[in-house]
């Protein structure tokens, strides 16, 4: 056991086992592989909504809204978790396929409770939106592309759909709220559309 306290990654805290700084080390390098690898693969790396994003998507989505609010690639629960507690009454359903992000938001979960949210780690395009009030997402261009044509065949008339700095092609959004934030936010406007 080690009793140093210096810059180095398994002696930053004192009495840390040298075999604990391996696994952490360890742990550190698969998360990062794994985003990266699930980036490639899904065409873009999970970003959490930036605040500004989360206080317009909250903000737009009606008070009275009491059914079911879907968050399409969920990630870090950055917007699902502040819509679970601004929504009590609504079941708040997030899907999530990279494993890192979905596993960091199911960890949040531990601490913050929300009996009316469920996070799945699935692909989006595998989620029923057949009974859904409201749609809120977060994902890269080809991917709106793909879920126009899911939107077009499963919601119903009378959906919010809610999406985050990307448009859904070919649509006519009923609202584009621009976002003013850091210049270093991910979230540039938000479209609104209303099926």
């Amino acid at each position: 056991m080690s009793n140093e306290v210096g810059l180095g990654w398994g002696r930053v805290l004192v009495g840390m086992p040298d075999w604990a700084a391996y696994v952490l080390n360890g742990a550190l390098v698969l998360s990062a592989v794994s985003i990266v690898y699930y980036g490639i693969r899904l065409g873009i790396t999970p970003m959490p909504s930036s605040p500004s994003a989360v206080r317009a998507i909250v903000g737009l989505i009606p008070e009275s809204t009491e059914g079911k609010i879907v968050d399409l690639g969920s990630g870090w629960g950055s917007l699902a978790y502040p819509i679970s507690a601004r929504f009590p009454g609504s079941e708040v359903v997030g899907y999530e396929l990279s494993p890192i992000p979905w596993m960091y938001s199911r960890l949040k979960g531990v601490l913050v409770r929300r009996g009316n949210l469920a996070l799945h780690r699935r692909n989006v395009f595998d989620a029923d939106l057949r009974d859904v009030d409201v749609v809120v997402v977060f994902l890269h261009p080809a991917a709106m592309r793909r879920l126009r044509e899911k939107f077009e065949r499963e919601l119903r008339p009378g959906c919010l759909v809610l999406s985050n700095t990307f448009e859904v092609p070919t649509w006519r959004a009923s609202e584009t709220r621009r976002l003013s934030g850091a210049w270093f936010s991910t979230s540039t406007a938000i479209y609104v559309y209303h099926v």
